[in-house]
């Protein structure tokens, strides 16, 4: 088994980028594959690692989303941008006594379909002029 640093930042907890985090990982010597970067990862909750490659004459960000896949190094070192999709909690289940939405029971369900902003209908009537004269597209021009 051999060991890395892995540096790291979270922009959304306005980590620095000159000023990364570290931690080890451990890997099996041919590389560092995504797992062994979680497997060490320091945090709680669940994260998406984007890591920093050597593109051309530059650097680019390079997502990583295969458990088994090679990350990229970048200068020799195991640079990554970590994103947090969540804090590792787990929704709480919806009562059974709250009634569900489904098609049947929704208020438009009936064909009418009432603006609930206005309390008009807003949905158009087939075959019935405009009451108002002007044009409302006019309206916004002059």
């Amino acid at each position: 088994m051999a060991r890395i640093f892995a540096y790291y930042w979270v922009p959304g907890d306005n980590d620095d980028q000159e000023h990364p985090n570290a931690f080890e990982v451990v890997h099996e010597g041919h590389g560092v594959k995504l797992k062994d970067v979680k497997a060490g990862f320091p945090l709680p909750g669940q994260y998406h690692f984007r890591f920093k490659m050597k593109w051309e004459s530059g650097a680019v960000w390079m997502d990583v989303t295969n458990e088994e896949s090679m990350v990229p190094m970048f200068e020799d070192k195991v640079i990554t941008k970590v994103l947090r999709v969540n804090w590792g909690k787990t929704q709480k289940p919806v009562p059974s006594d709250v009634p569900s939405a489904s098609p049947d029971t929704s208020p438009l369900a009936s064909g009418d379909s009432e603006d609930l902003l206005f309390g008009e209908s807003s949905a158009p009537q087939v075959g019935q002029p405009k009451t108002s004269g002007k044009d409302d597209f006019d309206m916004l021009f002059g």
